[in-house]
């Protein structure tokens, strides 16, 4: 009987130890010295705040379309992977000299146009 009572009092000790002396409550209000900000996200450039345009790669695209045709050139198939993009451009001459030179002048252009890509320039 004995062994029985410190038993039930060990137990008794330990259940007690383990749970706060005064639980939280669920939805209570926050405490002092407890500010929780729950306004909404007034950072325009947020990815949660979707009523604003954001730039993705058909912009960056067009962007190097524009820059082409201004040139007076035809582009063609634009190619963005990573942070190279691979322009295709339909060159009215075809000397070989004076083609590599439009290709640098153009990928220069492009490059002012959209800066955070390497510009490959293509003939086609």
């Amino acid at each position: 009987m004995r062994k029985i009572t410190w038993m039930m009092l060990a137990f008794l000790l330990l259940v007690s130890a383990c749970s706060p002396l005064k639980p939280p409550e669920a939805n209570g209000q926050a405490g002092e010295g407890q500010n929780l900000n729950t306004d909404i996200n007034l950072n325009p450039q947020s990815y949660r705040n979707m009523s604003v345009d954001k730039p993705t790669i058909s912009d960056d695209q067009n962007k190097i379309r524009e820059v082409v045709e201004a040139e007076g050139f035809d582009a063609g198939l634009i190619s963005i992977t990573g942070n190279h993009a691979w322009v295709n451009v339909k060159f009215t001459n075809k000397q070989e000299a004076e083609l590599n030179n439009q290709k640098k002048n153009l990928a220069a252009k492009i490059y002012q146009a959209v800066p955070r890509y390497k510009i490959h320039v293509r003939a086609r």
